[in-house]
């Protein structure tokens, strides 16, 4: 059986650089067994961080981010304020999902239609 995994991040980089430690920045998973279930609650969560932060990226139409230039912390090891990114990502049995072109039309063009830059 198929594993739908929505995984929440809230760290110093978009969500599509999966650098050594990029699972202490997972705030939140939401597990389905049901495809169109995962792609209901990515809608959903995507919206609303599109709601509550004004910048947003896209790549892979799976894998979101979204910031406020405002919320930044202080780095000690890098003695400078670095930018705090939500990201959203959407995983098939622990991969990253690659969209077929009609569920990109169906399910992932509302989250690219907004004021949303698309990343290669």
């Amino acid at each position: 059986m198929t594993e739908w995994t929505i995984i929440k991040t809230k760290g110093e980089y978009e969500p599509w650089w999966f650098f050594e430690d990029w699972e202490e920045t997972i705030l939140d998973r939401f597990r389905f067994n049901e495809k169109e279930e995962a792609f209901k609650k990515y809608k959903i969560v995507a919206e609303e961080m599109i709601q509550n932060y004004p910048h947003h990226a896209l790549k892979k139409q799976v894998l979101f981010a979204a910031w406020n230039e405002e919320e930044i912390e202080y780095c000690e090891d890098c003695e400078d304020d670095i930018q705090t990114f939500h990201g959203l990502i959407l995983m098939e049995d622990g991969k990253v999902y690659t969209p077929e072109p009609e569920e990109v039309n169906t399910w992932f063009s509302e989250v690219a239609a907004f004021e949303t830059k698309l990343i290669d």
